[in-house]
């Protein structure tokens, strides 16, 4: 009985650490990614800012054929994004690909922010907000949600290859797998808001 509630202890705190250093990666990816625009140099600078601006008001000209193209480009990259995310974690090598791809999908989203606010200053807020606001958001969370699983499974296999230890792999696929079909979900709900709802709102604001 001691040694059934130590095993459950050390679960839960490996599974605690986990997150935490998976939230505390895509914390410093979102500080870095936000803060990189300022070790740039002026002429980088000033082509940045024209992209922004480019972004933001290519969005007046759009067609519903040019929103079929921005829904499918936006599906296509999130879906490959979560669908590398999911693989890594069911392979004994995939941890570190993990961590990276994690803290470079926080870096460009930082990095996006901190170039729209240096853009648009005070008023570049609202931009931001509806960038990120539902699913950025969602899919940062969905990432460390995932990139937890991923780890903890990864772990699990290295344990059950190399030590020997039992794995109940149908039951923890079967929650893996259902984080990898919410995923989906999120990514189809992103790229509708980002190619049919956030271009309206941005010609408002």
């Amino acid at each position: 009985m001691k040694d059934i509630i130590r095993n459950i202890k050390i679960a839960l705190l490996n599974k605690k650490i986990i997150l935490i250093v998976m939230i505390s990666i895509i914390f410093l990816g979102l500080l870095f990614g936000s803060i990189y625009i300022t070790i740039l140099d002026n002429k980088s600078k000033e082509d940045l800012m024209n992209n922004v601006s480019i972004y933001f008001n290519s969005y007046k000209d759009y067609t519903f054929s040019n929103k079929i193209s921005i829904f499918k480009d936006t599906f296509i990259k999130d879906l490959i994004y979560f669908l590398l995310l999911w693989a890594s974690g069911i392979s004994i090598i995939g941890m570190p690909i993990i961590f990276i791809m994690n803290f470079y999908k926080s870096f460009i989203l930082g990095f996006s922010i901190g170039s729209i606010f240096a853009k648009y200053k005070i008023l570049g807020l609202f931009k931001i907000l509806v960038y990120i606001f539902p699913c950025k958001l969602l899919i940062l969370v969905l990432s460390i949600i995932m990139g937890s699983y991923g780890v903890n499974l990864s772990l699990k296999l290295i344990s059950y290859c190399f030590r020997k230890k039992s794995l109940n792999f149908n039951i923890f696929m079967g929650k893996y797998l259902f984080i990898f079909i919410i995923s989906i979900l999120i990514c189809i709900l992103d790229s509708l808001l980002e190619a049919f709802i956030n271009p309206l709102i941005y010609n408002i604001i």
